[in-house]
């Protein structure tokens, strides 16, 4: 043990120490630096309130009286909280449906006269004033009825119908109405009467439509009691708190005081995010219950009309978030973690955001440092005899392969430790630190608490993680050929591979397949739901922390003994 850390600090003190190795520090801090103080991590527009003004006055004001428009104020804010209402009753009666039964009903006795009708070949033999009858009651005004729905119907939202189409039956549907539309504007009766008879089968194609719309979605009085209850009566109370210390808060100002402008803004912005949770969590709980009778019925593939598909696992996070938002009376700012953007979701930009953004550039670094490192010890010194000097002393080839290695994590943990510290003193010096912890979901249901540093922390191992991983297939591919240079090269692609996978391909099964993709603890501690890893890893989604951290040490551990074996071999 002595002398494979005799080994990997020889190593460490020459690839670190050394004027190449201090002068690239130096200029990656101070770009890092300057990039820090240029781009100011800004939050979401989702959950943060639009407020202005020059006094805390003007702030009350806007959000009370609605003096400006463009920004948050109380009525439109409530105005959600009546959606997610009125979202419930859509989803509870189903009046669209009958409404449209209603309708394609008339249109179906207006089949059956023409059908009769249609024995003698004559339109002419009927009764006129029944032709007349049928004409006016069971194809125009059914014709204009389905016009007037099919525009009514086109403007709804999600949830404000429990009448849900395929887009390809709805655009159907929509044609079938203007054929009929045309077909009435003829001021002849039997010219009418005798044109529907000629599309009879549009008639047959829109029962077939109307009685394949999906309205199985239908609510029962107890699921709408118990969402009323857990999301609108839950946010009314806590907008009623939070009210009230807007109204403490303005009848105590008589000064231009910052710090009370801050307060009011951070109010406003709790009030605004209460209301979006309670309206997001309705329409999550709606999801949940129709999605898979919707898939049933329409098959997953199927584009639907007035329904946006979202999946399980997404829903069921989101819902844990909002959920422990809600009952938390002193909760504030951390029911999202905002994807690629390292932040905390807080109002303003605190210490540990700007030190996550840091270390997300830093560790992209890393990795690639570690890659070349490994190509240097294991590459290069192999080519100038370095490799042989070592194996010539007292030692065995498992100590120096082992040694070497031990190097390469000495190195960029002194790098990833350096850049740290540097982060986060300019973090404390010139950004105030977080108010309370990062809310997270632990195996996609139960949310909890992780302190910032702790998360930053993580965060760091996480990386090292990574740089372990690269590092041992960089290793590999040195030892199964001795073309170095191209298998540098060959690493390098592989991380830029992953990297793209990492941005796009983090939502399919495949993606999930391959560990090179996934070493961010942060990303293994949020059970993949987490989306403040490195580059958005978004972790084994359909696995958990533990069978994903068991199939990345496998992997490591499998590759790194094999190549051990290569390198005492060549």
């Amino acid at each position: 043990m002595k002398k494979i850390f005799k080994i990997a600090s020889y190593d460490f003190k020459r690839l670190m120490f050394n004027p190449i190795s201090i002068a690239g520090l130096v200029v990656v801090l101070l770009l890092c630096v300057i990039l820090g103080f240029s781009y100011k991590i800004t939050p979401s527009t989702d959950y943060s309130a639009n407020v202005s003004g020059s006094t805390t006055q003007n702030v009350y004001e806007n959000f009370t009286y609605r003096l400006n428009p463009d920004e948050d104020n109380k009525h439109d804010l409530d105005a959600l909280l009546t959606d997610a209402e009125n979202y419930l009753t859509a989803m509870q009666n189903s009046l669209d449906y009958e409404t449209l039964d209603s309708i394609n009903r008339d249109f179906q006795t207006l089949d059956d006269f023409l059908e009769k009708i249609s024995i003698y070949d004559d339109p002419s033999y009927a009764d006129e004033e029944e032709v007349e009858n049928y004409v006016q009651n069971y194809a125009i005004a059914p014709t204009q009825d389905l016009h007037d729905f099919i525009l009514y119907f086109d403007a709804l939202g999600e949830f404000e119908s429990n009448v849900i189409f395929s887009t390809k039956d709805f655009a159907r549907l929509s044609e079938i109405s203007d054929t009929f539309f045309d077909i009435i504007a003829s001021s002849d009766t039997i010219t009418i009467l005798d044109n529907f008879g000629a599309n009879r089968g549009l008639i047959e194609e829109m029962n077939r439509i109307v009685n394949g719309a999906f309205v199985e979605g239908r609510l029962d009085s107890q699921l709408v009691q118990d969402l009323q209850t857990n999301y609108i009566d839950k946010a009314q109370t806590k907008l009623a708190d939070i009210e009230n210390e807007i109204e403490n808060l303005n009848s105590s100002v008589t000064s231009y005081d910052t710090t009370h402008r801050e307060e009011m803004t951070s109010l406003i912005s709790n009030y605004k995010l209460t209301c979006e949770s309670a309206k997001r969590g309705v329409e999550l709980e709606l999801h949940l219950f129709i999605a898979d009778a919707i898939e049933r019925k329409f098959g997953s593939s199927t584009e639907l009309t007035h329904f946006t598909h979202i999946t399980q696992e997404d829903a069921q996070v989101a819902l844990a978030k909002i959920n422990y938002f809600l009952d938390d009376d002193g909760l504030y700012y951390t029911a999202y973690q905002t994807p690629l953007n390292f932040n905390t979701a807080s109002f303003q930009v605190t210490l540990y955001d700007q030190a996550y953004f840091l270390m997300a550039i830093i560790g992209f670094l890393t990795v690639i440092f570690g890659i070349f490192l490994t190509y240097k010890l294991f590459g290069l010194d192999r080519r100038n005899g370095k490799m042989d000097t070592i194996l010539s002393q007292n030692v065995t080839f498992g100590q120096v392969f082992v040694g070497k290695f031990l190097a390469i994590i000495f190195c960029t943990l002194f790098v990833l430790v350096a850049f740290c510290i540097v982060s986060l003193t300019l973090g404390s010096i010139f950004y105030p630190a977080l108010p309370n912890g990062i809310l997270a979901v632990f195996n996609l249901s139960s949310p909890y608490i992780i302190s910032p540093f702790l998360f930053f922390l993580i965060k760091i191992l996480g990386i090292e993680c990574q740089v372990i991983f690269y590092s041992v297939i960089t290793l590999f591919l040195m030892n199964i050929s001795r073309k170095f240079d191209v298998c540098f090269v060959i690493a390098l692609v592989i991380f830029a591979a992953a990297t793209i996978c990492n941005i796009f391909l983090n939502g399919s099964l495949v993606y999930c397949l391959f560990p090179f993709i996934h070493a961010d603890l942060t990303a293994f501690l949020g059970g993949g739901t987490m989306q403040t890893g490195f580059l958005q890893t978004s972790l084994y989604t359909y696995g958990n922390f533990f069978i994903s951290l068991a199939y990345y040490l496998v992997v490591v551990i499998l590759l790194f003994s094999f190549t051990k074996q290569l390198f005492k071999k060549n």
